[in-house]
């Protein structure tokens, strides 16, 4: 029997369950409520060059089934040492624009990565306690030896502790589980920037051949013996079974009504999972001004709140006269209470400081809204304060025999990253297949 199965979402966990699943021979329909597929990737080329306003890096390149398939279709990347582990990767400036010295600046990146690592050493003579629960926690408690640390290693340490890890999680210090992290997975060989094409590239190669249907916005749910219902803005969709992959931010905004509800248990993980915010602004001016070597720009700002802190140097990899300013967390949420102008201005002002007083006006910008964005209400999961070690794998459990679920927030270990969420969407295609194999008469061997 070829029983109809849907996808809701077409972001990379959904077309990575509509493939396996369409690839073993199965009738897949995928559901998309925008007008594009990519879902939380989305590459824009209205600057003229390919810029990834959502997911950008390949994180862990070795034994990442991502690499395999970008190589496929043709997308192009370039290693991005954000630990200026080869020299010449960071360049730092301190507020007044002056830069930092970066060696100095770099034993501090390095001296905090080491620390953090030391605080699993069962040999540490003093030993975080029940009450260092968050990131921010953590901090205040004190990484082993960072006391010692002075002048330029200290504004290294102070960024790469206070700064850059709020891009990890997309999530203000005081909101992250730090213990909980413990349970992340970085695979090895650094991290990968696709640039030219970019995800959507490889959302597009992978979607080849599949029944996507976009400007579908789910509804409904309803399940049960007979089989699932969805209904949408274009009508009801019937199926035997259903592939939930709508970001955590959704689910939270309980905008889809499943009935019967969802179980006690999935609720629950669906409240406690935290889901941040991260937002860019890609420039691109009438010629580059800024040195093209380094791979990334860290600003330390004084301002409150403290903006523009981190920069990615498309130029680096392009050649294109383009930079990318990034916000992480409470600071994404700020700017996008701004409107264009005021953004703009406080990037040129920062932009000024940093490479001197002639930087002139941009020719063309875009910016994110994953925030405001109804199908995505955020940007990606992270560990919070108040979840539980079982949560992922509750939200990653089937429902009965009909509803399956699969995105980032779903992993048990690689969550909010890109090969995070096609792994789950290959996981929950499995699941489906052995619900196949079983009662369908369809024998899949994977």
């Amino acid at each position: 029997m070829n029983s109809q199965i849907l996808v809701i979402g077409a972001g990379m966990a959904g077309i990575a369950a509509a493939r396996t699943l369409h690839d073993a021979g199965c009738r897949v329909t995928v559901l998309e409520a925008r007008n594009r597929i990519g879902g939380r990737t989305h590459t824009d080329s209205n600057l003229g060059v390919d810029v990834d306003l959502g997911a950008a890096w390949i994180h862990g390149p070795i034994a990442n089934p991502l690499v395999p398939l970008a190589e496929q279709h043709g997308v192009g990347w370039g290693e991005t040492d954000f630990f200026n582990i080869h020299g010449g990767a960071v360049m730092a400036f301190r507020p007044d624009g002056t830069p930092i010295d970066e060696a100095a600046y770099t034993a501090g990146i390095h001296y905090f990565a080491g620390a953090y690592n030391h605080l699993f050493s069962s040999l540490l003579a003093k030993q975080p306690g029940d009450d260092v629960r968050s990131v921010a926690d953590l901090m205040d408690f004190g990484l082993p030896g960072q006391e010692q640390l002075t002048g330029d290693a200290a504004a290294g340490f102070y960024y790469t502790s206070r700064v850059r890890i709020r891009y990890e999680d997309a999530a203000d210090l005081d909101t992250v589980d730090w213990r909980m992290g413990r349970a992340y997975m970085k695979l090895p060989g650094g991290d990968l920037l696709v640039y030219r094409g970019g995800f959507g590239r490889l959302a597009a190669g992978l979607a080849q051949g599949l029944e996507i249907r976009t400007g579908v916005v789910v509804e409904r749910i309803v399940y049960g013996p007979d089989g699932v219902t969805v209904a949408t803005n274009q009508g009801d969709f019937a199926a035997e079974k259903v592939v939930v992959t709508v970001p955590l931010g959704v689910l939270k905004a309980g905008v889809i009504d499943f009935s019967p509800t969802l179980p006690p248990e999935k609720q629950a993980a669906i409240r406690r999972i935290g889901f941040g915010n991260y937002e860019k602004l890609a420039l691109r001016f009438p010629h580059i001004f800024w040195p093209t070597g380094p791979h990334r720009f860290n600003y330390l700002s004084d301002a409150d709140p403290p903006l523009y802190m981190a920069w990615l140097n498309n130029a680096h990899y392009t050649g294109e006269p383009v930079l990318v300013a990034y916000h992480a967390a409470g600071l994404a949420q700020h700017t996008n209470r701004l409107n264009d102008e005021q953004l703009i201005a406080g990037a040129l002002e920062t932009l000024g400081r940093m490479f001197g007083p002639d930087v002139p006006d941009p020719v063309s910008y875009v910016r994110s809204g994953w925030e405001a964005d109804p199908f995505s209400r955020g940007s990606y999961s992270f560990s919070q304060l108040g979840m539980a070690v079982e949560d992922r794998a509750a939200l990653a459990a089937p429902v009965g025999e009909h509803i399956f679920f699969a995105g980032e927030a779903t992993h048990p270990h690689y969550w909010a990253t890109v090969h995070g969420a096609y792994e789950t969407g290959v996981r929950a295609a499995r699941e489906v297949l052995d619900g196949v194999g079983r009662g369908w008469g369809v024998g899949l061997s994977l």
